[in-house]
Formats: structure tokens, sequence, C-alpha cells
């Protein structure tokens, strides 16, 4: 982006029209939202800051009132989006319109496939990359409040006045990497991520349904259901209506009475107490359904003894592959991720065309028949330097009936 762009302060439907036309015709641009939500059941969109070529502008909410139009152009196929670590912005998007952009270049995503860590923050990506420094003074700002200050305003810009050649130039270093394809497909897959976790039930992400049987199971869901509507009609976080583990709670122990509900643990609340009745009744409802129509319980993976002590040595096999690429582990995948590849190779039946993330994709060109050849026992771990970061090495391991008559 051009540095000697004027910065706008986009305040009215028509300024709005023509910095989407401004926007459109160059076909690329960076943005990034400041949003409040700590207080309300949707996030309350505060800003929304835009970067492009010679284009530099924060367009308020409040004041233009309908912004359709700028998340009609995040959405069109033809132009690119920049962003930086872009799952809160791109969930706005997505409950805003219920559909996710198709072109995006997250600049976090590429910085750690190009040997940078994962994730890092904007302020020392643009330092390490750029050698930009970028003040950090508003942290705490509330962007509900006008008018902002310059500095403020200037803050809120430095999210999106770079992004544009941070973009450039990881591209420029994926390109000779050979890897631009990679953050290609891990940007589609960011996207893919955010629209499965948008349609997945909610309820299903609650902590501890491992420990509820299927009754539990269909009291959970109840609740949760009864306690979004609440937190819809009164505009208040969810979690201010009923804490997820006290929900947890209630479905498992399942009260009948007043009495019984109160005297859970922490539930003895007065904005709890007003609603003790409905939820009883909540709980009622979950007991008269057909034992037939309940939900289905969570899948459990007895993992056999072993298995710790074999990730452990995928994760010290991992950490010396991505060292070896200068690629940033975090990135390329988890515990969970190494645990799933056990389970998966220990399945007799296991499904080819369903492989773990880490035997999919670029990963599988990574570090996925690496690691596979590890638990084959065909490459072998030997410590090289106890005092380095990273001190061991991969060693294929001799074949014994090589050379045999």
């Amino acid at each position: 982006m051009s540095h000697s762009a004027a910065t706008a302060m986009i305040t009215t439907r028509a300024q709005l029209r023509d910095l989407i036309g401004r926007l459109r015709a160059l076909g690329r641009f960076a943005f990034d939202t400041e949003f409040v939500s700590e207080e309300t059941f949707e996030p309350v969109l505060c800003l929304i800051q835009v970067a492009a070529a010679d284009v530099l502008a924060a367009i308020d909410p409040e004041a233009v009132g309908d912004v359709s139009p700028f998340w009609e152009l995040v959405l069109d196929p033809s132009i690119q989006v920049v962003m930086h670590a872009a799952g809160e912005d791109l969930r706005i998007c997505h409950l805003r319109t219920g559909k996710l952009p198709e072109r995006v270049f997250d600049v976090q995503i590429a910085a750690g496939l190009a040997g940078f860590s994962y994730p890092l923050s904007l302020v020392n990506l643009a330092g390490q990359v750029l050698g930009v420094t970028l003040a950090g003074s508003e942290t705490r700002t509330d962007w509900r409040k006008r008018p902002l200050s310059p500095a403020q305003l200037e803050y809120a810009l430095d999210d999106v006045r770079h992004l544009f050649d941070l973009a450039d130039r990881l591209t420029e270093r994926l390109e000779a990497l050979g890897r631009l394809a990679w953050a290609e497909a891990e940007f589609r897959d960011q996207v893919r991520e955010i629209a499965r976790r948008s349609d997945v039930d909610r309820w299903r992400r609650l902590p501890g349904l491992h420990q509820l049987g299927r009754r539990g199971l269909e009291a959970a869901r109840r609740l949760s259901e009864w306690r979004e509507d609440v937190a819809r009609r009164r505009n208040r976080p969810m979690r201010q209506i009923m804490r997820d583990d006290l929900l947890t709670a209630i479905a498992k122990r399942m009260p009948r009475s007043k009495r019984d509900l109160e005297a859970l643990r922490d539930f003895n609340r007065p904005g709890l107490l007003s609603h003790g009745q409905e939820i009883l009744e909540v709980l009622e409802a979950a007991r008269g359904v057909a034992d037939d129509a309940l939900p289905e319980l969570p899948d459990r993976h007895e993992e056999p003894p072993g298995v710790a002590t074999i990730t452990n040595l995928l994760s010290a096999a991992l950490a010396q592959c991505c060292a070896h690429n200068g690629i940033a582990g975090s990135l390329v995948g988890s515990v969970g991720d190494l645990k799933h590849l056990v389970r998966w190779r220990l399945e007799e039946d296991r499904d080819p065309a369903r492989p773990p993330a880490l035997l999919d994709g670029w990963r599988r060109e990574l570090c996925g028949q690496v690691l596979l050849d590890v638990l084959e026992g065909k490459v072998a771990l030997r410590v090289v330097d106890p005092a380095s970061e990273y001190p061991v090495a991969l060693e294929n391991k001799p074949n014994p009936t090589a050379g045999s008559s």
C-alpha cells in the first residue's frame, strides 16, 4: 500500500458506496474490524478498517447504518481480501451474512508457512518481516464511544496499514520455498473450519459432555437452547445467563425440585433463581423424550497404554521435521493430531479416503510419511546434541534383509 494514501472516515452511505467502488476496481483490499462482545449476545461492530493501493479508511457502522454493501464486497469471489488472524473477523462476516469469502490471504498463516513463528501478533510480524514498529497504546479502547481520538484512529488503521506489504513480502518468500500452494490450501481450510464450527450444534461443544448419559445429553441440548433464547431476548452474552460448567452439572444431576436445583453450587444467584421454574420445565421435557430419540453419546477414544509414549516420540519427530524445513510446528499439527494419527494407524478397518490431518495435503508432503515411518519402525530418533533446541535427528533404520542371499 502506498504510504501516502489519504485517511478517510466513512460516515455516510454515499461515502461507503464511493469507497466500495474504488476497492472493487482495485480487485484486492485489506480489512480488519473493531468490535465489543463482552456485554451483548452478538458482537457490536464498532469500526471497519480498510486499506488498498491508494486507500486507507475507517468505516463507522453506527454512523453509516447499513454496511451490508461492504460485506457483499468481501464475499465477491473476484476480490481478494488480505487479513491478519482472520478468524474472528470472518465469524462476524458469517454472523451478518451467513456466508464466508472465497479468496482470503491471512498473513499470520502465511508467516507460519514461511519460516516465522505461529501464531505471531501483527506487531511482531510487522517488526520481523518489515522492520516496522507498531504502537500498542489503545488496546483498552471502548470502540463504541465517539468521537474517536486521532490516536485511536491511527491505532485502528495500523491493523491494516501494512497488510499489503506483509502479504507481498510473504508471497515472495512462499514462492521461493515452493509453498504458495500450501498457503492457499490452508486459507481455504481456515474458511471451511469456520463454516463447520458455525454449522455444528453449539451444545455439542460444551465441556464435560462425556460425563453425561444420553438422557443427560438431551437435557444439555435443551438447556443450551433455553439459555441461547434467553440471552438473545435480553441481548446478553450466554455465559452471563448460565456458565457452561453449571449447565453441564444441571444436566448431569437432573434435579426435580427448586430445592434440589438451588442446592447446586453456584446456582444461588438472583439471575438464575428467577429462572428456576423454567429450568425445571426444560429438564422435565428432557425426561419425556423417548429412549430411541435421545442424542448419541460423543465418541470416546479408548487409547492403548502405549499411545502417550508413542505420541511423545512423534512430537519429537514432528519438531525435528519442522525445524529442518523451517516451518512453524504449531501450524502443522497438535498433540491431538498426533494421537489421531496413532489411532488411525492402529485401526484395522481404517478408511484410506479419510486420512488424519497429518496425512492429508501439504502436511503429508512435509511430514506425514516421516511420521508413518517412525510409527512403523522404519525411521529412528537419535540424540545428537542434548544442549540444542532440537536435540534429536531422524535416521533411516538399516534393512536387516538388505544384502542377504
